[in-house]
């Protein structure tokens, strides 16, 4: 198999969130789901408990949620459309790579991309520099969704075993 080095910016869109005006939050489930950050990332999907009745930015199903401040690179997926604010991105896989393979190299070298953003208060990462962050790809999408597609069977069976645990334990 072999592979590429590539920059994220040349494998998906990206979408950087802007958050709406706080006045147009609720927990009412009026308007659209909204995330700010990670507060309620999952282990594959967030759960969600904040709405937003005007947004400026969204992710659609299948985008990548990565989040872009405090802390940088953590990923979940987007099940749904759901509306972004500040400390968030989506990623748009373009049609010739994978999304489960780049959900997953992201889900894997994440804490790294920590490493290069700045910030005073609390790390960061623009869109630039998110951009330039460079990723390792196979040549082949087949061989791309050859492997996503078994790391999601794993998380999968990650997840099956975690609900048996919970389960048991209650």
């Amino acid at each position: 198999m072999k592979y590429k080095e590539m920059k994220l910016g040349d494998v998906a869109e990206i979408n950087m969130g802007q958050s709406p005006n706080s006045k147009y939050y609720n927990s009412d489930r009026k308007g659209i789901e909204f995330l700010q950050g990670i507060r309620t990332f999952g282990e594959n999907y967030p759960s969600f408990d904040t709405y937003t009745t005007q947004y400026n930015k969204i992710s659609k199903k299948g985008d990548i949620l990565f989040s872009v401040r405090a802390p940088v690179g953590k990923v979940n997926w987007s099940d749904r459309k759901i509306a972004i604010g500040r400390g968030l991105a989506a990623l748009n896989v373009l049609p010739n790579f994978s999304s489960k393979y780049v959900y997953y190299f992201l889900k894997k070298v994440g804490s790294q991309i920590n490493s290069i953003s700045s910030g005073t208060v609390f790390s960061s990462i623009n869109k630039k520099e998110l951009a330039n962050v460079k990723i390792l790809i196979p040549d082949s999408l087949k061989d791309q969704e050859y492997i996503g597609t078994r790391l999601a069977l794993l998380d999968k069976k990650i997840e099956l075993n975690n609900q048996i645990n919970d389960n048991l334990t209650a």
